[in-house]
């Protein structure tokens, strides 16, 4: 069954990384690690047989002294001499690395009612954060300069016209951010057709395969997210016996075609399979759409309906049709950004997968404190609240502050890690030996030449109603590292 599509926005974070202080013991490498070094000249005079040792003649013509000129690739202290910088690619001088980054529009957004209140000055987090870096010697002696822009995330125009911006226009040697929610496909602009790093956005099989430079999310790809949830689930003892029906939204229409497959892995054939595809941004055509859907679900026998995608218009047309059916969703973010057109009680006990939220976060992540201690010093009037204390309508910093950690921060663990000749050759190679390492709110990630998505950090967690005005996904059991 196919019907016709909509794609409320799926919005919030995970992904994805930005940059705060990197801790002792991060496992990224440091520029001495990496450095090379060129042949120069030490100034000494060669000798008449030809043997230039940087010793003086002697005046009875026996065999000179050697001096203590130092090696042509150690320095004066005796430590290896750095390597010269260069403008080694677009978008990296002698001096500086130009990225770009993308954010979303939260007025377009809170105008149009699908989202109630922003993540704060978007502009003052990213600058705290890049000043921070700059502060303590930039990436392996560069300076970082940023170019910031606004998208909107309803389709891909705005998203297309931002990426040609940040890669035609200014040259980037990466972006960060990325697109999200209906703008996805705008992610291909980056990586593909303009050639540009990207970290972040959202990436599948079928988008990556058009990628002609690196591409990296923080957090994680559905694909993976699914295949992890559903280990998760059966590890609890939760998919037995289940009849499970399927519904897909547009944007996980590579996930949701897979879903079957990994079904059957736990000896389970899905009832029904969907992929949902109403009118974008048309709620009334949505709701239509789930006037049929619904009696097609009930009719299923289904006792379970596994959301891929569209998590906000799926769950609405869950909760209108009366359907008492237990609810697994796949997008943590889109269930935390529900929009004013679902209530918390349509959400309440869904089930999903993700990473530490937000609130735990800042009261036990380390790493996530630390970005928090940084934006405070700089904006000390600025308080930086867990979601549970925030009143209705008042601004989500905890949410910008640590994602933009988090971007910032895999950018920076993977460029100082590629070494002063920093090219999208040394990114990759960097990116792929990393090993594991840590990031604000997940402390397992890991990256390599078939993980493009660090984050394996993971745990089953279920929305409660109740547990804030706006609702909140607290975990049902705890963080596991779903690559070790």
């Amino acid at each position: 069954m196919r019907f016709s599509r909509w794609l409320i926005a799926l919005l919030a974070l995970l992904m994805l990384a930005s940059a705060c202080t990197t801790s002792e013991g991060d496992d990224s490498a440091t520029a001495d690690d990496n450095a090379t070094t060129d042949e120069g000249d030490d100034g000494s005079e060669p000798s008449d047989d030809g043997d230039d040792d940087g010793s003086e003649p002697s005046d009875d013509g026996s065999e000179p002294a050697p001096t203590d000129a130092p090696d042509e690739t150690t320095a004066p202290d005796g430590t290896d001499a750095p390597a010269e910088l260069t403008a080694s690619w677009t978008g990296v001088t002698e001096d500086t690395i130009r990225i770009g980054i993308s954010m979303l529009d939260f007025p377009d957004l809170i105008e149009t009612g699908l989202s109630t209140q922003g993540w704060g000055d978007q502009l003052l987090v990213w600058d705290t954060f890049v000043a921070a870096l700059n502060e303590r010697g930039g990436i392996n002696g560069r300076q970082v300069e940023i170019i910031k822009e606004y998208y909107s995330p309803l389709g891909t125009d705005s998203a297309e016209a931002v990426c040609l911006s940040l890669t035609a226009d200014n040259e980037v040697f990466a972006v960060i951010g990325g697109f999200l929610g209906p703008a996805e496909d705008a992610n291909v602009c980056v990586a593909g057709r303009q050639e540009t790093i990207l970290i972040g956005g959202r990436h599948n099989e079928e988008r990556l395969s058009q990628a002609n430079a690196p591409w990296y999310e923080s957090g994680s790809n559905r694909e993976r997210r699914l295949a992890s949830f559903l280990t998760l689930l059966d590890a609890e003892g939760m998919m037995e016996g289940r009849k499970i029906a399927v519904i897909g939204g547009l944007q996980a229409e590579v996930e949701y075609e897979r879903a079957p497959a990994l079904l059957a892995e736990f000896g389970i054939e899905p009832v029904l399979t969907v992929l949902n595809d109403a009118p974008d941004g048309d709620i009334p055509a949505q709701d239509a759409t789930w006037d049929v859907l619904g009696e097609a679900v009930r009719s299923s026998g289904a006792d379970t309906v596994l959301v891929i995608g569209s998590t906000s218009g799926n769950i609405r047309g869950i909760a209108r049709a009366g359907l008492d059916v237990e609810i697994w969703n796949v997008d943590a973010d889109g269930l935390g950004s529900l929009g004013e057109s679902v209530t918390t009680d349509m959400a309440d006990g869904v089930i999903t997968i993700n990473s530490m939220n937000n609130d735990e976060a800042l009261a036990t992540d380390a790493l996530a404190q630390e970005c928090v201690a940084t934006f405070n010093a700089a904006n000390p009037d600025i308080e930086v609240l867990p979601q549970a204390d925030l009143l209705e309508g008042e601004e989500e910093w905890h949410r910008s502050v640590i994602a933009y950690c988090r971007w910032l921060m895999t950018f920076e663990i993977i460029a100082t890690a590629a070494g002063p000749d920093l090219t999208h050759e040394s990114f990759a190679a960097a990116a792929e030996s990393l090993g594991d390492f840590a990031l604000p709110g997940q402390p397992f990630n890991s990256l390599g030449p078939d993980k493009p998505d660090a984050n394996d950090s993971f745990r089953l967690s279920v929305f409660s109603a109740d547990a804030a005005d706006d609702g909140l996904i607290i975990p049902l059991t705890d963080i596991a590292d779903a690559t070790p």
